[in-house]
């Protein structure tokens, strides 16, 4: 967002820059003159979650209370069905926690990438507002979804940020979804821990520039962590539009059981995402679905571990 600072700076023809999600680089989409829709006059900068104030990383735990959020929930619509869900609707990945990251969430470092899965536990909500569902996190233990989050780093802070130790097959009651903010020119990668047969994600801030190279740099020095799936800008980011914008990504990962004694599965999946409005006063800019797009709104890549 921060890679989602994880990221970039986005421009719009009627709204001063405001920091991207995860995709800091030259990567980086600009809106389209005129916009399909005029935002509101001097609106304030567009922030995501890893852009809000006070969510600064630390090697520590910081604290903040949640917010309410507008709009109708429909937490319990996307949990029972996240990929389903979100061919249907807009995910808003934007300003997931407006004034401070969740109480209990410890942050990376560049010194120190990863974070325990168990210090990155959030409730996850979704709220349909102004045509999109947005995406919200508060501390462990609420009403809504148990998730991970993944924290990001932009490219001046080290690239690389994520969690380790999640469960290959999570158990009933533990975390089964893991979100982040939204991609336009970062990736998400999956790695299987051989050493403790678990799983690892990270969040890789600037790939469009040099990410392969920066990936298997950064696996020599963590020679047990095997590569398992990564989602990429050469998956989300294609053309749409009559101006052949490049679409940016609302990523998240979920667990999925298998059927009957079949084992289950870990899935990257990223919904297409273009904007509608560069900034509102909210701290969210206001998403579509991309137009002309030739490939499917909804893209998956499959964990694989050995």
């Amino acid at each position: 967002m921060k890679g989602i600072k994880l990221g970039g700076l986005f421009k719009s023809p009627s709204v001063p820059k405001s920091p991207a999600p995860s995709g800091g680089g030259t990567n980086k989409p600009s809106a389209p003159p005129p916009v399909e829709s005029k935002p509101p006059s001097k609106p304030g900068p567009v922030k995501d979650g890893f852009d809000a104030q006070g969510s600064k990383p630390s090697a520590g735990k910081v604290n903040a209370q949640p917010r309410p959020q507008p709009g109708k929930d429909v937490t319990s619509s996307f949990g029972a069905n996240p990929l389903g869900y979100s061919g249907q609707n807009v995910l808003n990945a934007y300003n997931m926690f407006p004034g401070g990251a969740p109480q209990g969430v410890a942050l990376p470092t560049a010194q120190k990438p990863f974070v325990n899965a168990s210090d990155s536990v959030v409730t996850l909500n979704a709220h349909q507002h102004q045509g999109n569902t947005n995406l919200s996190v508060s501390p462990a233990g609420g009403q809504g979804i148990p998730a991970h989050y993944m924290h990001y780093l932009s490219t001046g802070e080290g690239k690389f940020a994520g969690i380790q130790g999640v469960p290959l097959h999570p158990r009933p009651g533990q975390p089964n979804t893991v979100v982040t903010g939204a991609l336009n020119g970062c990736a998400v990668h999956a790695l299987h821990d051989t050493k403790n047969n678990n799983l690892s994600f990270l969040h890789h801030a600037d790939y469009s520039k040099n990410g392969k190279a920066e990936l298997d740099g950064f696996l020599s020095q963590h020679p047990h962590l095997k590569p398992a799936g990564s989602f990429t800008p050469a998956d989300y980011s294609h053309p749409t539009g009559k101006h052949s914008v490049p679409t940016g990504a609302t990523p998240f990962i979920q667990y999925s059981q298998g059927a009957g004694s079949q084992p289950g599965q870990w899935t990257i999946a990223g919904q297409l995402n273009t904007f509608a409005n560069g900034g509102t006063p909210g701290g969210r800019p206001e998403l579509m679905r991309p137009t002309d797009l030739q490939v499917p709104l909804m893209q998956t890549v499959p964990v694989i571990v050995p």
